[in-house]
């Protein structure tokens, strides 16, 4: 008995009196910040034992994090002033740039397709991934990234986190100062949705022609842009409203590159969260079932996983024209916009009143979202640190 005591006692405690894991092959150049060398070892190490989850997972990390740093160089060679941004991808903190390059549009486009590609091709290598009991350890703390390009990899994970945070402080690092996380097959299935995510953006972004746009804030964000907009800051205003009223596209294709990027998020939740929910130990947990914790100290309840899935669900069934997108004001004769048809087989130009006439061939009768579904989300998606529902969202993804 006495021994079915400790045996107890140490399976309550868990987390605290958990093994340490061996440290994975990724985390040696995700810590040295020689990310290609890694890449390149990683590969190799793959080719030879093709079964083995934790190098795949591995790699996958040091793809996604690799894009991240090329995302920051192309950011640096032009002069990114990432400290006055609000948009996401140009406030990555990345260092000043004393010399920078001029930027056109077109260089911009390239940019953020450059990083598309660098996503998907480390949600491929994720993809692979079959292992349940796949575990990548890593401490995140001491992740270093090259930012400026100077083959120096003096930019901190942390540090980054923290002014992407604008100096939001991290009490969990208090306990967890080394940002222990053991990554788990949830995890892959999150990881990859992610790639999804910010793909998708990139895609609905680059799908149609902002050139208008660009030139008009591109002096704002970027220190020697191509051209610069000289009027006043309420010329700049009305030019933008403007140009937002009839949108060109530049490459239709992307909408229903877009659209496929939104359904896959939601098949990748539920493979993320069938797995979580199914854990029983409590060990540096990074997304949490509710009777785990998270390394981050946020709780998640179920209600929170259930109402977020059915919110995804119903998402997917717009996208994939089982329901409709309901107008304002609401059209008569209950008509809504199909955006299955809208994205897969969109207009020349996105001129919404167009798109929403009566007779307009996307508008049709049938079943409408629910919108109460969705507004479910951001009622229970609070917590006591008050993160509320963007936080979660970006947490959750």
């Amino acid at each position: 008995m006495r021994y079915l005591a400790i045996a107890l006692v140490l399976a309550m405690c868990g987390q605290a009196f958990a093994a340490p894991d061996a440290a994975p092959a990724a985390e040696k150049y995700l810590h040295s910040g020689e990310l290609v060398k890694g890449q390149q070892e990683l590969e190799r190490a793959l080719a030879a034992a093709p079964k083995d989850d934790q190098l795949r997972f591995g790699l996958g990390v040091l793809r996604f994090v690799r894009g991240v740093e090329r995302l920051g160089q192309s950011f640096h060679e032009y002069g990114l002033k990432s400290e006055h941004q609000n948009a996401p991808l140009i406030r990555l903190p990345v260092p000043h740039n004393p010399e920078p390059a001029v930027i056109r549009y077109e260089d911009f486009r390239r940019i953020l397709d450059d990083f598309r590609r660098d996503l998907m091709d480390a949600e491929e290598v994720l993809d692979g991934v079959t292992d349940d009991r796949v575990v990548l350890p890593l401490h995140l703390a001491d992740i270093h990234l090259d930012l400026d390009g100077d083959g120096k990899a003096s930019d901190r994970f942390v540090d980054i986190l923290t002014k992407l945070m604008r100096g939001q402080s991290f009490g969990f690092l208090k306990d967890n100062p080394s940002f222990l996380v053991r990554f788990d097959r949830g995890d892959v299935a999150w990881l990859q949705a992610y790639c999804h995510l910010l793909s998708g953006m990139l895609d609905f972004y680059l799908a149609f022609d902002t050139k208008a746009d660009f030139e008009l804030w591109a002096d704002t964000a970027f220190a020697k842009p191509k051209v610069s907009f000289t009027g006043t800051q309420e010329e700049r205003l009305q030019k933008t409203l403007a140009a937002g009223r009839s949108l060109r596209l530049a490459e239709p294709a992307r909408l229903s590159r877009f659209r496929g990027h939104l359904i896959k998020i939601a098949e990748l939740n539920r493979e993320s969260w069938r797995y979580i929910r199914s854990e029983t130990d409590n060990n540096y947990e990074w997304l949490p079932n509710a009777k785990q914790q998270s390394v981050l100290q946020m709780p998640v309840r179920d209600n929170m996983i259930d109402a977020w899935l059915a919110a995804l669900t119903e998402i997917e069934a717009l996208l994939e024209g089982k329901k409709l997108m309901f107008t304002y004001p609401f059209q008569e004769g209950g008509k809504g916009i199909n955006m299955k048809l809208l994205l897969e087989d969109p207009p020349a130009e996105i001129d919404w009143d167009k798109i929403v006439a009566p007779d307009a061939k996307y508008m049709e009768k049938g079943k409408f979202v629910d919108v109460l579904v969705l507004l479910r989300v951001m009622q229970v998606f609070e917590n006591p640190s008050n993160v509320g529902f963007i936080g979660y969202a970006a947490w959750f993804n």
